[in-house]
């Protein structure tokens, strides 16, 4: 009898903290400040979502593995009305410009890192789905690589406020990060915790997310893409949380759609961090992080191989399209 209250007094702890987490880990908890990004309306943050939800949206399986993106061709009417927000300021990493693009966008040759504007779009504008070629990839780049490397730098506040808190000795602090990277607290101390923490609160390489992202939405023509936002093909297991397919082997899968392009950079690299399908891809990361930056998405994308169905060969695709376009010069990129 002892033993059964112990374990419902335990449950019932576990489901307080989780509640309390997430209620309270968003941008701003824990006395982190949002990313400058937030001048507008903040996105919402995968610590809102229920736990049950979280789980329906980090899958494994992208929607590129299926052979689902549809071509530029698969226009819905609903589109014209999701491009409705402002369009972003042009000025890009990847300006038509050679002038600019020499400035912007060096070779493999140059070691100064790329400064990218700190402009964010909200929606992908229609003149995107007009271009063709490299003009519509230098789009492509000028509106998610801002994304990615604001998302990057809200994981390093959320590690910056991991070490703050073990050097505080701040155990519930500790425990509602926890809660939110999906960490049994009860089985680590306070330093313990942190360093698992650590292992999971971390930078996704700018070069492998660009090519997921380009990989997963066709260079964003997808009709995910779109009129959900949605970049990385993941799925959700309820109709209303996003788009259906023209074809699935699950009749209730749909392809998770966001609020934002920024919500869906940043439920992916959620997800990275915390679904056990890339643990491997997480303890290779720890392993590779006294290496150059340039060196990580080529070597950690080979963790990422039951991302899709096809396996293997996604991979093979990530490499090809992180290598034909270059992506390796943005390794070091940084807002400015």
């Amino acid at each position: 009898m002892l033993l059964l209250r112990r374990i419902e007094n335990r449950h019932i702890l576990w489901v307080a903290l989780s509640m309390v987490a997430i209620g309270l880990i968003v941008p701003g908890g824990f006395g982190v400040k949002p990313p400058q990004w937030f001048h507008d309306r903040p996105p919402q943050d995968v610590a809102s979502l229920s736990s049950d939800e979280l789980d329906a949206a980090d899958t494994s399986t992208s929607v590129a593995s299926l052979g689902m993106v549809p071509k530029v061709e698969d226009n819905l009417a609903a589109d014209r009305a999701t491009q409705q927000a402002p369009e972003p300021d042009q000025t890009s990493p990847a300006q038509t410009s050679q002038n600019q693009a020499s400035q912007n966008q060096p070779s493999q040759n140059q070691t100064s890192a790329v400064t990218v504007p700190s402009k964010f779009a909200r929606h992908i504008p229609a003149k995107h789905f007009e271009m063709t070629g490299d003009i519509q990839k230098e789009s492509f780049i000028k509106l998610v690589l801002p994304l990615i490397l604001a998302a990057n730098e809200e994981l390093l506040q959320r590690r910056e406020a991991v070490q703050a808190a073990v050097q505080a000795n701040d155990r519930d602090t500790l425990v509602q990060w926890a809660v939110l990277y999906r960490i049994d607290s009860e089985d680590f101390d306070d330093v313990g915790l942190a360093e698992r923490l650590l292992r999971r609160v971390d930078t996704i390489p700018v070069a492998l997310a660009l090519a997921q992202a380009a990989v997963e939405s066709g260079w964003g023509t997808s009709r995910f893409a779109r009129q959900g936002n949605a970049l990385f093909g993941q799925w959700a297991w309820t109709e209303s949380a996003g788009l259906r397919p023209l074809a699935a082997s699950n009749d209730r899968a749909v392809v998770r759609s966001f609020g934002s392009l920024l919500e869906s950079v940043r439920a992916y690299m959620h997800n990275l961090n915390t679904h056990q399908n890339y643990k491997r891809f997480r303890e290779a990361r720890y392993r590779l992080k006294p290496q150059a930056e340039e060196v990580k998405a080529s070597r950690l994308a080979t963790y990422l191989d039951s991302y899709a169905e096809i396996g293997q060969a996604y991979v093979k695709k990530l490499l090809a399209v992180m290598t034909s376009n270059d992506f390796d010069q943005y390794a070091e990129a940084k807002l400015g």
